[in-house]
């Protein structure tokens, strides 16, 4: 009998001790696998209809854990961009945010809102697609551009 119960003991321990090394693992592969961090970003802007390229641009993008998105951009013609990002189910994401677009000059041109829907394909790269919508002064809409982004992980979060 106490043959018995030491096995099953032994057994009941070595199926917790199981368990627990199955979620540590699931929960160490789930951790990584997140938009958050720092990521370089290669962009191309389009025109929506044509699909001829506007321009290409590298930026910054920030990915925070309380889902607030801040980027910086290679040109000076557009200051930094501030929002908002979220969850979509799966490896899909999406964020919005906005940034000042100045002529050569450094005059006021427009504010831009982008609209990006984010697919991450591994834990060191994401693509995206959107559109950015340009307003005048007086929130008047004035152009629509798509863009596309193929960036790679610099960092993950603390």
């Amino acid at each position: 009998m106490e043959v018995d119960m030491t096995k099953a003991m032994f057994r009941m321990c070595a199926m917790i001790a199981m368990v627990l090394a199955g979620s540590q693992t699931t929960l160490r592969a789930q951790g990584p696998h997140t938009l958050e961090g720092t990521w370089h970003v290669a962009v191309t802007v389009r025109d929506c209809k044509t699909g001829a390229i506007i321009r290409t641009v590298r930026s910054l993008q920030m990915f925070s854990r309380d889902r607030s998105f801040t980027e910086t951009a290679d040109t000076f013609l557009r200051g930094s961009s501030v929002g908002a990002w979220a969850h979509a189910g799966g490896d899909i994401h999406t964020a919005t945010y906005w940034f000042f677009r100045y002529n050569p000059d450094g005059t006021f041109k427009s504010i831009a809102e982008a609209l990006d829907k984010i697919s991450l394909s591994d834990d060191s790269h994401f693509t995206a697609s959107g559109a950015i919508t340009d307003y005048d002064a007086n929130g008047n809409p004035i152009s629509v551009g798509c863009f596309t982004h193929a960036a790679t992980r610099l960092s993950y979060p603390k």
